[in-house]
């Protein structure tokens, strides 16, 4: 056997050896990686254990606080900015809690073109959780492409734009992204029950009174938007109304005008608000350092300006409300819909305590103690 044969015999031999140390290497990783659905319809690959995530939905982190409430930040490089721009009580107390939190890189609104493709991919994120009101936008463009050609694995959840069949669904993929499948179970059952709290309760036969819902009441300057028959839409229907703006917006969120509103003269109007009073004096404020007195006296100030309202039949009775307007983008909104059932059939919701299942939402799942208001009546309970 001549010396250059067996040159060439060793350097086989040592690639041969190479290729089996890779396969070998590899086959724990694709074994331990599970393949999900998301809420895109698309078949994706999950990485074991992801340590470097993005939210390209930073109200994601609501579901992320009660999954993680430890650290919801802990396994974050980055997120979307509104939660920190919009939810600045939120913002507050998680940063105070996680200082940590203030050092991730931010990022824009995906479906409208804002999020930073190239500060995503340097971040050598494991995974990028996109809300599915941006899979539109990202789907049209080589975005995706080119985050899987990286290695990154893209998923889509939804709190928002069909949240009622969406919720459970996105809930679950939140727990394996994270490894907190226990803890999204938990609070997919606490959801059930109360739904299931609400539906056994409701009137039979029921008579479903004329609800409108103005979605950021006060926060812009005209009058009103709304929303259509999901989301909140969805929370009037669960809880035995019926959204009248259903009849005039086809997709989610619209605009209605005062005259159709007048002329409609809804039962009870439900207004949503937040800690939005730096945006506009006009907003109705809720949330974790807000008072029942500051909410409602906001909103008898927004009904003074506006004309012919103080003819409209939810006035004059009394009957109209505000409600935090957070509950329609995270997975609290089984809350909401236990308050609007009690201001819609207030005698079969009696025994109903949306308040207490508030409070247990926080002392069991969340980081942060409940303060504030997230609810009020225009006229006080006797």
């Amino acid at each position: 056997m001549s010396a250059l044969f067996k040159r060439r015999l060793r350097r086989r031999l040592w690639h041969l050896c190479l290729m089996v140390l890779t396969v070998s290497l590899a086959m724990p990783a694709l074994a331990s990686s599970l393949e999900v659905t998301d809420l895109a319809d698309r078949k994706v690959l999950l990485p074991d254990n992801p340590q470097r995530v993005i939210l390209g939905e930073g109200r994601l982190l609501y579901t992320l606080a009660a999954l993680q409430p430890d650290d919801p930040f802990q396994n974050l490089v980055g997120w979307r900015d509104e939660l920190i721009r919009f939810d600045e009580d939120v913002w507050q107390r998680l940063q105070q809690r996680f200082p940590h939190a203030e050092q991730l890189a931010r990022f824009g609104k995906a479906a409208t073109g804002e999020f930073d493709l190239e500060q995503a991919i340097a971040l050598n994120p494991d995974v990028i959780v996109f809300d599915l009101s941006a899979w539109p936008a990202l789907r049209e463009g080589s975005a995706l492409g080119t985050l899987e050609t990286a290695g990154v694995a893209v998923v889509f959840v939804d709190f928002l734009t069909q949240a009622d069949q969406h919720m459970v669904p996105s809930l679950r993929l939140m727990g394996q992204i994270f490894a907190d499948e226990a803890r999204a179970e938990a609070l997919i059952t606490m959801r059930q029950q109360a739904l299931e709290d609400v539906a056994k309760r409701l009137p039979k036969p029921l008579q479903r009174p004329d609800v409108l819902i103005e979605t950021a009441a006060g926060l812009h300057p005209e009058c009103c938007r709304s929303v259509g028959d999901d989301n909140l839409g969805r929370v009037v229907r669960l809880a035995g109304g019926h959204n009248i703006a259903a009849e005039r917006l086809p997709g989610l969120f619209g605009q209605l005008h005062t005259e159709w509103i007048l002329s409609r003269n809804p039962d009870v109007i439900i207004q949503t608000g937040g800690d939005w009073q730096v945006l506009s004096s006009r907003s109705i404020p809720l949330g974790y350092d807000v008072s029942e007195d500051e909410t409602r006296a906001a909103m008898r100030a927004l009904i003074a300006a506006r004309p012919g309202w103080s003819t409209l039949k939810a006035v004059e009775s009394g009957r109209v409300h505000a409600l935090w307007h957070l509950f329609y983008n995270t997975p609290f909104q089984f809350i909401a819909v236990q308050q609007v059932a009690k201001w819609l059939h207030p005698d079969a919701m009696a025994d109903l305590n949306p308040a207490a299942a508030w409070q247990s939402v926080h002392e069991n799942l969340l980081p942060y103690p409940l303060e504030g208001t997230f609810w009020a009546d225009l006229e006080p309970s006797p």
